[in-house]
C-alpha cells in the first residue's frame, strides 16, 4: 500500500526550495520502535552534519519503552511524533508527509551518520543531471563499536547510475536522500513491507527511468545484531523473491533487465532452499530436506542460465575446456 496523496496541501508548512546562498533544507526522518537503547547516538549523530540546514525528526512507532523520553530530551532540536505499531514503511511515511524539508534523508534508530554525510549527498545530487531521484553513499558495517566492512551500493568512482547496474550490484539500503516530492508522487514506501522495503522502492523510482548519484566513500553506520536468527533470514529471502517477482510483473523493464530481474529472484530462491533445507536436515526432517535440496538444484539451474552474462556458446566452451583438460592433461609422474 502506497501514499495516495503527493500534493499533501494540509501537510505542515516546509521551507521554501533552496535559492540563492539559503541552502535547501533536508529533513532527517527516523523512525524508531523500542529503540531506547541506539536513539541518543543516531540523534547526535544527526545534529552533528556539517550541512547548515538540518531538521531531525523522529516517528516514534509505537514503542513501550524509553524511546519517547530520549526523542523528548533533544527537544527543541528534535521534532517528535508518535504512531500505534504499524511497521517502519509507514513510520517513514509519516515523516514523509510532516518533514518541513524540500529534500528528506532516512537514518534508522539503531544507526549512525558520518558528521559530512548530508553534504556530500546533497552535493552529488545537486551536480548529477535532472534524471537522478536520489543519493546514496556507501556504508561501513558497524556493531557500535567497531567498523569491520563496508556495504557499497555499487563500485567504482562517484557518478551515475541506472536501473541495469544496479541489478546488476544490488546491494540497496534505506538511507537515501531525494527530494521530498520525488518520493511523494513515487507513493513513499510500501507500508506492507517490513523487510526489503528500501529495494522495492529503489525498483520503483530506478524503473521509471530515474538514476541516482553514487557517492564511494561510507558515510552512513549501518549496526549489525549478532541476534540475527535463521527464521528471519528465512524471512528477508522470502521478502526478496515476493518484490523481484512483483517488479517483473509491474515495472516496464527490457528484456536484458528482466533477465536480471529473474536472475536475481532465482538467486534468492535457491538461498531459500539452502536455508530450509539446512533447518530440515538439524530438526531429522529427511523427507523435507530432499525436497529442499531437489528444489534448491532446480533453482540453482534457473540461476546459472539466467546469469547476466551466460550465453549457451560461453557455457559450451567451458565445459568443453575442462573436458578436454581432463582427457589430453598429462598425469603427473609418481
Amino acid at each position: 500500500m502506497l501514499l495516495d496523496n503527493p500534493d499533501l496541501s494540509g501537510a505542515e508548512t516546509r521551507a521554501a526550495p533552496g535559492r540563492g546562498p539559503q541552502p535547501a533544507l533536508v529533513t532527517i526522518i527516523i523512525p524508531a520502535h523500542n529503540a531506547q537503547a541506539y536513539l541518543a547516538g543516531a540523534l547526535h549523530s544527526a545534529l552533528r552534519q556539517t550541512y547548515p540546514q538540518i531538521e531531525v525528526l523522529v516517528i516514534d512507532d509505537g514503542s513501550t519503552d524509553g524511546t519517547a523520553a530520549v526523542a523528548q530530551s533533544f527537544a527543541p532540536r528534535v521534532r517528535y511524533l508518535r504512531q500505534e505499531n504499524a511497521g517502519p514503511s509507514t513510520a517513514r511515511n509519516t515523516g514523509l508527509l510532516h518533514a518541513r524539508g524540500e529534500y528528506v534523508t532516512f537514518l534508522d534508530a539503531d544507526d549512525e551518520l558520518e558528521p559530512e554525510r548530508v553534504a556530500a549527498l546533497m552535493s552529488a545530487l545537486s551536480q548529477a543531471s535532472s534524471r537522478a531521484a536520489f543519493a546514496i553513499s556507501a556504508a561501513w558495517l558497524w556493531d557500535g563499536a567497531r567498523r569491520y566492512g563496508r556495504l557499497q551500493p555499487s563500485t567504482g568512482p562517484a557518478g551515475e547510475r541506472d536501473l541495469d547496474r544496479f541489478l546488476d550490484d544490488n546491494t540497496p539500503y534505506v538511507g537515501i536522500l531525494a527530494r521530498r516530492q520525488t518520493l511523494l508522487h513515487a507513493g513513499g514506501f510500501r507500508a506492507d513491507l517490513w523487510l526489503h522495503e528500501d529495494c522495492n522502492l529503489w525498483l520503483r523510482l530506478l524503473g521509471q527511468g530515474h538514476t541516482y548519484a553514487y557517492v564511494p566513500e561510507p558515510l552512513y553506520l549501518y549496526r549489525v545484531h549478532d541476534e540475527s536468527l535463521s527464521q528471519e533470514c528465512r524471512k528477508q529471502l522470502a521478502v526478496a523473491c515476493q518484490v523481484y517477482a512483483e517488479a517483473l510483473v509491474a515495472l516496464p523493464l527490457t528484456w536484458s533487465q528482466r533477465r536480471r530481474t529473474l536472475y536475481l529472484l532465482w538467486r534468492d530462491r535457491a538461498r531459500l532452499c539452502s536455508v530450509a533445507g539446512d533447518e530440515a536436515r538439524r530438526e531429522r526432517r529427511l523427507a523435507r530436506w530432499a525436497l529442499c535440496r531437489l528444489a534448491g538444484a532446480g533453482a540453482q539451474t534457473a540461476r546459472t542460465l539466467l546469469r547476466p552474462h551466460f550465453t549457451a556458446a560461453r557455457a559450451w566452451q567451458r565445459c568443453a575446456g575442462r573436458l578436454s583438460h581432463r582427457l589430453f592433461a598429462t598425469p603427473k609422474q609418481p
